[in-house]
């Protein structure tokens, strides 16, 4: 039985968490308090899904006592993965997005990047979400950017969104809204839409599962991609 130590059990995905594992027999989940100094030493691996202040924090811990740690909180940006890196941290697997169709989503519009010579992004959450533009977008706009050149199209146009590796990012936060992304391509006399919608949060609970069971990793490793055979 692998003890899997979450943090911000309490929270929208950390709740989905804890649901998924106490439907999984090889896993046992222990509540943790993000406060004050964190002692791992009774859990195999950590899921950490509080906020972006709390999980650098926890993050620097779970490396430093050698276990290791799933993060599924916003705000890792390419810049802080890379500082991490810099740093030596191993052991450490940070998810934007735990729905396998979400990371298929992404895959599928990098492919449609390159071929395609504009995009844009249209983000979608519940009013209750606090960071704008999503991990998910964010991630999305760097994946497009890192295999294909990006030139922004509108950089002193504020309404036009927020730029992300050169890309436009639209987020949108609405009542009775759950979260969708769009990836809009263009291209002469066509236009090709990526679209994935998240109806619930038992549409993280594979990909949470996946990312639990898997090997630790050799350094920081981003998404699923890798587990998904899309790397």
């Amino acid at each position: 039985m692998q003890r899997v130590g979450v943090l911000g059990a309490s929270g929208r995905l950390g709740a989905a968490a804890v649901a998924a594992i106490a439907e999984a027999d090889d896993l046992e989940a222990v509540p943790l308090d993000a406060r004050g100094d964190l002692d791992l030493s009774g859990v195999d691996v950590v899921l950490d899904a509080t906020i972006l202040a709390a999980s650098e924090r926890i993050v620097d811990a779970a490396v430093a006592q050698g276990v290791a740690i799933v993060v599924g909180t916003s705000g890792w940006s390419a810049a802080r993965v890379a500082a991490l890196r810099d740093r030596g941290a191993t052991g450490v697997r940070i998810v934007p997005n735990f729905s396998i169709g979400s990371v298929v989503g992404t895959h599928l519009a990098t492919i449609a990047a390159r071929h395609l010579g504009a995009v844009e992004i249209v983000e979608t959450h519940h009013a209750g979400k606090v960071d704008a533009p999503s991990g998910t977008a964010v991630r999305t706009a760097e994946a497009i950017a890192a295999v294909r050149a990006v030139d922004a199209p509108t950089p002193d146009a504020p309404g036009r969104g927020t730029l992300v590796a050169g890309i436009p990012v639209h987020a949108l936060r609405l009542p009775g809204a759950s979260a969708r992304q769009e990836v809009v391509l263009g291209g002469t006399g066509e236009t090709l839409t990526i679209r994935h919608d998240a109806l619930g949060h038992d549409a993280y609970a594979a990909g949470i599962l996946l990312a639990l069971r898997a090997d630790r990793p050799t350094g920081v490793v981003v998404g699923l991609d890798d587990l998904l055979g899309l790397a």
